[in-house]
């Protein structure tokens, strides 16, 4: 029965509904469709019947006057898709307006609704909501032609820009390209002559001394890898705020210490001691519980962290003035999340070490 109604469908398909012509006589048929009544046909028959002007659609009931310059050739095999796409494409072109032309979001979001709205009404109302909303779309267009215009040309700019980002983009990625393949290149006839370097002084160098000689040959090309990265990364380097600053006064000790964004600043509480010694010190029945049990531990659940935390809760509003943190809002917000970012570093500390012991 399936391969009955899909062989009637495909017949109907290949048909032309006109005159009745079939792809099995006519291989080159082709169909035309006119955005006015979206009637199928073939290509024989628009030209037939259209070729000496307007004249009246051939389906039966169907009443539109067809031009021949109005037929196309359907991009999507469901003509209701076809027809949608089409009057989605329409509308868009008249409300062309961008979210950048409004004040706020929610005019915005009501411009959205009210374009949808009228696209569903082309599309799914009947005979009198359709003339309806085609009655508006031709009043907005009228009114905002200029406005229309200027967003048709500010498209076309745009897509222009965009056009150019993206013919610098390839440019610049040929250009990389290129720059690795000539890297490459540099990189093969350095080896081939660091080989030949190495293989005239094996035969060059005294009985006894060929060690020696490959040895001095390798320290020169370790240096020569050590300067490349240098050279590459400091010319292609061109960061706008940077500037050069002064490494002599910098011991070498400094420089290797790990980088401290509180610039030497001790977080560490002081109202309250939270070193895992201490926590540990806190006892009670189901904390107790916690840490001889392993269907807790080895889920990694620490209740030297919770110790901590409920601590740290019950200190941490402690010694705050009223006036104070009014003048020193910002200085105090900044010191309380130091003081909260150091118990828990504290406390990921403690429990490294408890996993290390």
């Amino acid at each position: 029965m399936s391969r009955m109604a899909s062989a009637s469908i495909d017949t109907e398909d290949e048909t032309c509904p006109v005159c009745k012509t079939t792809r099995y006589f006519n291989k080159d048929m082709e169909f035309r469709i006119n955005p006015e009544c979206y009637h199928r046909m073939c290509k024989t028959c628009v030209e037939r019947i259209f070729r000496d002007g307007p004249n009246q659609c051939p389906y039966a009931g169907c009443h539109k006057t067809l031009r021949l310059r109005g037929f196309k050739t359907a991009f999507f095999a469901d003509l209701a898709v076809e027809r949608e796409v089409d009057i989605r494409r329409r509308v868009a072109a008249v409300f062309n307006k961008a979210e950048d032309d409004f004040q706020s979001l929610t005019p915005f979001n009501d411009y959205l609704d009210m374009v949808e709205t009228l696209t569903d009404e082309l599309v799914n109302g009947d005979e009198n909501t359709r003339t309806k909303a085609q009655a508006r779309l031709a009043d907005w267009e009228a009114q905002h032609r200029a406005d229309i215009e200027r967003n048709k040309r500010l498209a076309r700019e745009s897509d222009e820009a965009r056009q150019k980002r993206l013919a610098a983009e390839s440019e610049a990625a040929r250009a990389r390209r290129q720059a690795d393949l000539a890297q490459e290149a540099a990189d093969r006839a350095d080896d081939a002559r660091l080989r030949e370097e190495m293989l005239d002084s094996l035969t060059s160098a005294e009985t006894g001394r060929a060690a020696e000689a490959l040895n001095r040959v390798m320290l020169k090309k370790r240096g020569q890898h050590k300067q490349a990265p240098t050279t590459s990364s400091t010319a292609g380097l061109s960061i706008r705020g940077l500037r050069t600053k002064a490494s002599s006064n910098m011991s070498s000790a400094s420089a290797n210490k790990p980088y401290d964004p509180f610039g030497g600043l001790s977080m560490t509480p002081s109202r309250v001691d939270v070193s895992l010694e201490a926590l540990s010190l806190y006892h009670s029945e189901w904390v107790d519980a916690v840490r001889s049990k392993d269907e807790f531990r080895v889920g990694g659940y620490s209740a030297e962290e919770y110790v901590g935390r409920a601590l740290f809760e019950a200190f941490s509003g402690l010694g705050i003035d009223i006036a104070e943190e009014k003048a020193v809002s910002d200085t105090t917000a900044v010191s309380t999340a130091g003081t909260k970012e150091a118990v828990l570093t504290s406390h990921t500390t403690a429990q490294l070490e408890a996993v290390n012991s």
